[in-house]
């Protein structure tokens, strides 16, 4: 059987690719279309708000005058919480269809994330295997090293740097709903 070489135009083949969403998960329908919109963004509204309460418990703990080993062994659990929001804002990201500007915070402040955990494991950690006395339950890292000042320093910065990224995505998640919510307006 010989092969037929078909063209077809760019309008042509934007049909079919709107056909094939629509029979997949009925984007072009704007029902669809915003309940999909809008579990999306209710769903970065509250990774955002997790990230945010994390923050505020995070600097207000380091406003406390609390033992080193158990600032260090904070900062381990901040890395590991901020571990898990980091997998949800990468699968989050792929349901995000049209707003280049929202996919960019949420992948700014996936990458912020990554970066602060990386930045926070080298200044506490948790080895269940490593025993010593000077150093309890295991913990290990920079920040048992560094004087209070300087970790507290060094705590802010990353914290900051999350932050930041974290009301940038608040304002897009903000202008997208809007934005949803003008297209409905526009289509009744």
């Amino acid at each position: 059987m010989a092969k037929k070489i078909v063209r077809i135009t760019e309008n042509d083949l934007v049909n079919i690719v709107k056909r094939v969403l629509n029979e997949q998960g009925g984007y072009d329908d704007p029902i669809q279309m915003a309940m999909h919109g809008g579990a999306t963004l209710s769903g970065l509204g509250n990774i955002v708000g997790h990230i945010i309460e994390l923050l505020t418990q995070s600097i207000e703990m380091l406003g406390k005058n609390i033992p080193k080993h158990k600032r260090v062994s904070t900062i381990s659990k901040i890395s590991n919480v901020l571990e898990i929001i980091e997998d949800n804002l990468r699968k989050i990201r792929k349901e995000i269809m049209g707003n280049r500007e929202l996919r960019k915070a949420v992948s700014d402040l996936r990458r912020a994330v990554e970066r602060g955990r990386n930045r926070l494991s080298t200044l506490g950690s948790f080895t269940s295997r490593f025993a010593d006395p000077e150093m309890p339950g295991g913990l290990t890292g920079a920040g048992l090293e560094m004087g209070n000042d300087d970790l507290n320093d060094k705590l802010v910065q990353i914290l900051l740097d999350i932050s930041t990224k974290a009301e940038k995505l608040e304002f897009e998640i903000g202008d997208e709903n809007e934005n949803i919510l003008r297209r409905l307006d526009n289509l009744n």
